[in-house]
């Protein structure tokens, strides 16, 4: 699993997707990282289908390493995390339109089963290019939501 560099593209030797081609300078900057992963920073979103509801949060350091990704509003439209102005800070955030927010989902044999992290979503400034997992002081976002209602 390494990183062989070009003229403008990176090659990252992934588990998942094999070989491919990434543009380093749309890396993402984990600020504080995600949690149990506090050492790896730097990341790029994979889209396989535009039309899927999932992503992909490859790890750039590391090519064994990749989160599904969901927007959380597609599954809980109600959803409303409060971002501290410390994060805020931390992420340069200088407009609301420069964020968007990722739920980490979880997969299991039985696909009813799958659940999405609403407690710990992670955190984007696109324009900046930096990111956070942060965790939500609010008891009403599970750590496991279920994402096909039961």
């Amino acid at each position: 699993m390494g990183v062989t560099k070009g003229r403008n593209l990176v090659r990252l030797s992934t588990t998942r997707f094999g070989d491919i081609d990434i543009d380093e300078s749309r890396a993402i900057v984990m600020r504080g990282g995600i949690l149990g992963f506090e050492h790896l920073k730097r990341y790029v979103f994979l889209v396989q289908d535009e039309e899927n509801l999932f992503c992909w949060l490859q790890c750039v350091d590391n090519g064994s390493l990749a989160f599904v990704l969901i927007d959380p509003f597609v599954i809980k439209p109600d959803y409303r995390p409060v971002i501290q102005d410390s994060d805020i800070e931390l992420l340069e955030i200088k407009s609301p339109e420069d964020v968007i927010l990722m739920s980490i989902v979880t997969i299991y044999p039985d696909p009813f089963k799958v659940t999405a992290n609403l407690k710990a979503p992670i955190v984007i400034n696109v324009r900046e290019r930096l990111g956070k997992q942060i965790v939500l002081d609010r008891e009403d976002y599970p750590v496991q939501y279920p994402i096909v209602p039961m």
